[in-house]
């Protein structure tokens, strides 16, 4: 079968490494305070733990739905490596389609390493793009996406990777399937000139406040949900963290908290959130509805280390979950003014 979804994006072996002896501090950069992990320089650190595991946001993305019933595709390249072999078992296992995978030796796979501290649940990670970056528009067949119900795209960086995604847009709208995009700090900081290009191009965008801050340049939340939505986007997605979420969808104004419980480790939560977001709207579910799916997407992958671990395996466990625990949900009106 032709997949109904199809993920281009990272595909990275992550490198997950627990260390308590490590530095911190934090810098006042005019009205920002900037934390910041340290390593002291010419001395060796005591590692706690080390763990590897298969990760990267299209690949996460692409795992997910998988479990939740969506027939998936994964489209991209790896190199011929370990790391290359590990990946594509673990989303083989999970029902993703990797028939499109195009594996090289001119570089390696991507690799991550995720710095765990003793300072709370974040991390820093440390991301290598490898061969991902070696997508071209070539590589997009028209063919693959004659089922297409959604393309999600997340962060390649160089000039030939992204036309390969604005090709694969261009298909998928031609199509008549939904562009979800999920880009990371790496494209909009490194290339925010296709950054722009191909979150205007997209139905749906999910992005963390940090994200969403480097991108419009704003400050406060509705600023850029507003300055977004104008670009083109139909649902902008806003999280942050602790704080919840906020859905706008040029209207409406959905603020959402998180499902209380304990976090093991947040790595691939906004991944996980994206995934609630497209099961949803291809459902058609409501607005609130959307936001408790997400969040439950993302409270549930977070309490257990690693990534894609702990989801459900279908649309009902996930409903079920939902109807049998509460977040709070405010949602208003957005108010026009001369300035929208």
């Amino acid at each position: 079968m032709k997949p109904e979804l199809i993920t281009i994006g990272s595909c990275t072996l992550d490198c997950i490494i627990q260390i308590d002896d490590i530095l911190r501090f934090e810098l006042l950069d005019k009205h920002t305070i900037k934390k910041y992990t340290a390593v002291e320089y010419s001395r060796k650190m005591n590692v706690d733990n080390v763990r590897f595991v298969p990760g990267g946001s299209a690949a996460n993305i692409a795992s997910n739905c998988a479990m939740l019933g969506l027939t998936t595709a994964y489209l991209g390249v790896l190199g011929k490596d370990f790391s290359a072999q590990i990946c594509m078992d673990d989303m083989k296992k999970r029902g993703v389609d990797l028939s499109d995978i195009l594996q090289t030796d001119k570089d390696s796979t991507a690799f991550s390493v995720i710095l765990k501290t003793e300072w709370g649940k974040d991390r820093s990670i440390l991301a290598y793009k490898g061969a991902n970056n070696l997508l071209k528009p070539e590589n997009i067949k028209e063919e693959l996406f004659d089922n297409i119900k959604a393309l999600v795209w997340t962060s390649l960086t160089n000039e030939e990777a992204c036309k390969a995604i604005d090709k694969a847009i261009d298909i998928t709208k031609k199509k008549g399937g939904k562009v979800f995009a999920a880009p990371s700090m790496s494209i909009l900081s490194h290339n925010r000139k296709w950054a722009k290009i191909l979150i205007s191009k997209s139905d749906v965008l999910s992005l963390n406040k940090e994200e969403a801050k480097e991108i419009t340049k704003k400050e406060e939340s509705l600023d850029m949900l507003k300055k977004l939505h104008n670009w083109g986007i139909k649902l902008v997605s806003l999280t942050d963290g602790q704080n919840g979420s906020i859905l706008f969808d040029g209207e409406n104004i959905l603020n959402s908290s998180i499902f209380e419980g304990p976090v093991e480790d947040t790595t691939g939560a906004g991944d996980a959130f994206m995934s609630g977001i497209l099961i949803s709207t291809l459902n058609n579910f409501s607005l609130k509805k959307t936001a408790r799916i997400a969040a439950a997407m993302s409270h549930l992958e977070c309490k257990t280390m690693g990534v894609r671990v702990g989801l459900p395996t279908n649309l009902q466990e996930l409903e079920k979950f939902i109807e049998a625990n509460n977040i709070k949900q405010t949602e208003t009106k957005l108010v026009k003014t001369t300035d929208d």
